[in-house]
């Protein structure tokens, strides 16, 4: 017994006696020019071949071998450094990289991250690349320049919304500085809510998901906004055909506090509204007008070098109104209705971060997210006549749903060693869902009607989470992570434990293998309507009847680095969706006969594809290539007769093609391709009329069909049409003017679908009469954009 005591003394002992032998090296990487912290930074000791990343607020750590050392510091579009060590102890530096000036700048494409620091279904999108990315209408939009990568498509023409590896855009986890955002989009989908101006880092996780992140089925969006110029005030201001931008950034204290703020605006209204004014002098006639906005505003206060403060807010609000005005033929009657949608996003969140050692890093958040949709409609009518006097009628419906969100989180990084990278947290979230609340006031000279269904739904979500970045050998990472969650709605408790697994493994020095599992859940539904103009995304929680939709995502992949400026991929992967919802057959969402559970259908979901993908990332002619063969499918025990029936983002071969070419300091110009198969609708195989069935009053009658009658349409399965082909050339050229100091401004021309293709949103069936006075059905494809140029001026000061 004795001797076993000592062994394990004897061993601690030397576990100690190496560790002191350790010492390590941490701080901050900067930027040189503006103070702005490098999130992702490598930081690499060449001796030991021991190296790590600076984290999203700009810190790294180091555990080194005692003895000298030489550490290299480098970031995508900086110039490196190199510090010659010798510390005896525990030692911090604090790094400033300066930004490359060379002559011929290039557009950085493809992913930052080297092949031996590549996690698998993870990219990290450069800023150049979302920027330079042609656009609908001229506007740089992040979503858009997303849907390049592998796996990544749009849901319909023209929109932001994504369906990542076959998933609804619901399955998405959109996070802005760790906040989620419930309604990315702006213009019913057509424009994301992110102002490019004010992003400093978006990492997209497609597989493989960090045991940090929950809550959603298909994809991660992590976006990391700018802390502020420590140095010096600098902004930028933007006209383009839809909107107005402003971005500013500044010390408050120099080197200590600073600001970032950003500013986008539609004009068009203001236009539109003095259009209206100018040329429609009564009050009859139909108005309509649309306006969106949002504001980023951010502020870092640094107490001392361990310990930051972030205070940040964001707000984003669309509003279309409609009105109508007539009189009627005798002039004494008047009728008038309006109808106002208003949706948005509201965030406002309070961070801390502390180096409590140079092993132990900590960041705790407080915030608050609101989302809100609101529909309100008003008629009136009033009659002033000699006999009855003056009558009045009004109608009022409002429609609301929303959620709010008050959250609480932190997090630790721990590195015990320089193979090792230990995180772990919790976070606790309120949710206050309001799922649909209905309001109809009806009011004559003679009868008022109140008709309201108010609903709110609490509940409580918990989470915790530790993962471990492994490195066992040169050749071998391992991640493994775990997730507990709860969530707590309607006296029921839904508890999951979700496992997360990636490995890789080097071949050789360019040449990689990598393989994940991922179990993730998802608490939070979104009901949405499928037209392209009305905007209806219901949020809703899970309840007894509605469960938690789950899925299990196995993926493996091939990576090939043949040299500094090409890389090669090739993924795939298997994915099962377990609870996955949809709205049944004939419900409309501002019905109030059923509530929303009794409104949706659960069913299950599967999606598989290969992914390939090759990146030019250096020189003058950079760009990117890829392909992707997929397919998902859908089953649902009360629809297409309970049997497999291709998703609606069923999209069989997808390929993107970016090119970006920088002929000098004034000219780069950007080339986008993109093609897929067609999008999936249903479509009848038959139609017939069925004849009007009279009243019989529970006597025996023969069916007589006198001309009238409606219309049965005859479906063999859901989504079994495929409409034609999509694909699109968008074109930009940008005209950098000459640099004055730290001024200059930029031309962009963009077009839009540059050969014109009229490539189908959607189909419709008219029907007409032939020259026998018969009825004839006919399939007509609604296109919705030509060719769209587009001119916008940015000036940077």
């Amino acid at each position: 017994m004795n001797r076993k005591i000592t062994g394990i003394i004897a061993l601690f002992g030397v576990a100690v006696s190496l560790y002191a032998q350790n010492y390590t090296v941490s701080g901050y990487v900067r930027d040189a020019e503006t103070g702005e912290t490098l999130a992702g930074s490598n930081v690499y000791e060449a001796e030991s071949g021991k190296g790590c990343f600076s984290n999203t607020y700009g810190f790294y750590t180091l555990t080194l071998p005692k003895g000298k050392g030489t550490v290299h510091w480098s970031f995508l579009g900086y110039e490196s450094r190199t510090v010659n060590i010798n510390p005896a102890k525990d030692t911090t530096i604090h790094i400033y990289l300066k930004p490359v000036s060379a002559e011929l700048p290039e557009i950085i494409v493809g992913s930052a991250a080297k092949l031996k620091d590549l996690r698998l279904g993870t990219v990290e999108i450069p800023l150049p690349q979302i920027k330079n990315t042609p656009a609908l209408l001229g506007e740089t939009d992040l979503m858009k320049a997303l849907q390049f990568i592998p796996g990544v498509r749009n849901t319909t023409e023209g929109k932001s919304d994504l369906s990542v590896r076959g998933g609804s855009p619901d399955q998405n986890l959109t996070l802005l500085d760790g906040v989620p955002i419930y309604n990315p989009n702006h213009v019913f989908g057509f424009l994301s809510v992110f102002n490019t101006d004010a992003l400093k880092k978006v990492t997209l996780y497609k597989s493989s998901f960090p045991a940090r992140f929950g809550g959603r089925l298909s994809s991660v969006v992590d976006i990391t906004t700018k802390d502020g110029n420590k140095k010096r005030f600098s902004g930028s201001v933007s006209l383009g055909l839809p909107t107005f931008k402003l971005n500013m950034e500044g010390p408050i204290v120099k080197d200590r506090t600073s600001f970032t703020f950003s500013a986008r605006r539609t004009y068009m209204d203001l236009l539109v509204d003095a259009a209206n004014k100018w040329f429609i002098r009564d009050n009859s006639g139909s108005r309509a007008n649309f306006s969106f906005y949002d504001l980023n505003a951010k502020i870092h206060h640094k107490i001392d070098d361990k310990t930051h403060v972030y205070l940040s807010a964001y707000s984003g609000n669309d509003k279309l109104n409609q009105e109508t005005a007539g009189i009627e033929d005798n002039e004494t009657a008047h009728n008038a209705s309006s109808e106002k949608w208003d949706w948005g996003n509201t965030i406002v969140s309070g961070k801390l971060s502390r180096v409590f050692t140079p092993n132990l890093f900590f960041k705790g958040a407080i915030t608050y997210n609101h989302y809100n949709f609101r529909i309100n409609t008003d008629d009136r009518y009033e009659n002033a006549n000699d006999s009855t006097g003056v009558q009045q009628a009004s109608r009022s419906f409002l429609f609301s749903s929303g959620i709010k969100d008050y959250s609480v989180s932190d997090d630790f990084e721990y590195s015990p060693a320089s193979n090792h990278a230990v995180k772990f947290g919790t976070a606790f979230t309120f949710h206050d869902f309001n799922p649909e609340v209905i309001s109809l006031t009806s009011k004559s000279d003679t009868l008022i009607v109140n008709d309201n269904v108010p609903q709110h739904v609490f509940s409580r979500e918990s989470a915790f989470y530790a993962e471990d970045d492994w490195d066992i050998s040169q050749k071998i990472r391992f991640n493994a992570g775990l997730r507990f969650s709860l969530f707590n709605v309607d006296n029921e408790t839904y508890a999951a434990i979700d496992p997360r697994l990636s490995l890789r493994y080097l071949l050789t020095d360019k040449l990689a293998l990598q393989a994940g599992y991922s179990l993730m859940q998802q608490y939070v539904h979104l009901l949405s309507s499928n037209s392209v103009i009305l905007q209806t995304d219901l949020w809703v929680p899970v309840t007894g009847k509605i469960k938690p939709m789950q899925s299990s995502q196995y993926s493996a992949g091939v990576f090939y680095e043949p040299s500094k400026s090409v890389f090669l991929s090739l993924e795939t992967y298997y994915k099962d969706m377990r609870n996955v919802i949809e709205y049944k057959d004939g419900i409309s969402y501002t019905s109030v006969s059923a509530g929303w559970e009794n409104k949706v259908e659960a069913g299950t979901g599967r999606a598989c594809g290969l992914e390939f993908s090759a990146e030019k990332r250096e020189g003058r002619i950079t760009g990117t290539a890829s392909y992707t063969l997929s397919k998902s499918e859908r089953r649902f025990d009360n629809i297409n007769f309970g049997e497999w029936f291709p998703a609606k983002y069923d999209r069989r071969h997808a390929l993107n093609l970016l090119l970006n070419y920088k002929l000098n300091n004034k000219f780069d110009f950007t080339a986008a391709w993109t093609y897929h198969s067609g999008d999936r609708i249903t479509l009848p195989v038959m139609t017939y009329v069925h004849p009007y069935v009279p009243d019989t009053n529970g006597f025996p009658y023969e069916p007589q069909w006198d001309g009238g009658g409606f219309n049965l349409l005859e479906l063999d399965y859901r989504n079994n049409y495929r409409m034609a082909d999509y694909h699109r050339l968008d074109l930009g050229m940008n005209y950098t003017f000459a640099k004055k100091k730290n001024r200059y401004s930029v031309l962009n021309l963009s077009v839009y679908n540059a050969y014109n293709r009229m490539n189908p949103y959607k189909i419709i069936m008219e029907s007409d009469l032939d020259e026998n006075k018969d009825y004839i059905h006919k399939l007509k494809q609604i296109t919705l954009f030509p060719i769209i140029p587009s001119l916008s001026y940015t000036y940077h000061f």
